[in-house]
C-alpha cells in the first residue's frame, strides 16, 4: 500500500483533514466572557475568540462556540439557562454582544476621533449611545462605514428591549448585528 505507514511514523500525526496552519490559528483562541441579546434571551457565556471579539464575530463563520451558558427571558415562552456547560450560537440570531471584561484598544486604533449620537432599531429592541469615526472621515461615509461590518459598535449604549417593561440596560459597548437593522438614525 502507498499510504501504509510505520506506526509513529510522520504519518501518524497527520489528519487529512487538519491544514498545516489549523494548529497555528488555535493557538491565538482564548475563551472570554461575554453578554449577548437575542430577540429572546439576553445570554452570557463564555465564546471562543480569535484575537478580538470585533474579528471573530465579523468573521465569516456562521457559528462559534459556547461554555457556561446562562440565559434570562426576555419574552414570555424563551427558556431560562443556568450553568449549560457547552453548545454552539449562530451568529445571525445575535442583536448584540459586548464582553464583560473591557478589551484594550486596539493597536492600530486612530487617536483623533468624533462621535455621533447614534439610534440602531431592530425588530424587538433598541440601542441608543455614539458611534466613533475617524476625525478626517467625511460625514457622508459614516453610513457606508458602519455598514459596512456585519457587527459594528455602538459606546456609552442604552439597550432597550420593545414590549417589556423594565427592560433596558447601559453598557459602555455593545457591537450590534446590521442584519437584524430595521433602522438606523445618526446625530
Amino acid at each position: 500500500m502507498a499510504n501504509s505507514q510505520v506506526w509513529g511514523g510522520p504519518a501518524a500525526l497527520s489528519c487529512p483533514l487538519m491544514s498545516p496552519t489549523t494548529g497555528a490559528l488555535s493557538a491565538a483562541i482564548a475563551w472570554s466572557k461575554v453578554d449577548m441579546l437575542t430577540p429572546s434571551q439576553r445570554i452570557t457565556a463564555e465564546i471562543q475568540i480569535r484575537g478580538r471579539l470585533r474579528d471573530t464575530i465579523n468573521d465569516p463563520e456562521p457559528m462559534f462556540h459556547l461554555r457556561n451558558v446562562s440565559a434570562e427571558p426576555l419574552i414570555p415562552g424563551a427558556v431560562a439557562l443556568n450553568g449549560v456547560p457547552e453548545g454552539l450560537f449562530s451568529k445571525a440570531l445575535i442583536g448584540g454582544i459586548r464582553t464583560i471584561e473591557p478589551e484594550p484598544p486596539p493597536p492600530d486604533q486612530i487617536m483623533e476621533m468624533i462621535r455621533r449620537y447614534v439610534m440602531f432599531q431592530a425588530d424587538t429592541f433598541l440601542v441608543t449611545g455614539a458611534v466613533e469615526f475617524p476625525k478626517a472621515t467625511e460625514p457622508a461615509m459614516h453610513n457606508e462605514i458602519l455598514m459596512k461590518s456585519r457587527f459594528f459598535p455602538v459606546v456609552d449604549a442604552t439597550v432597550t428591549i420593545f414590549g417589556v417593561n423594565a427592560k433596558s440596560w447601559t453598557q459602555p459597548q455593545i457591537m450590534v448585528n446590521r442584519d437584524l437593522m430595521l433602522a438606523l438614525y445618526l446625530g
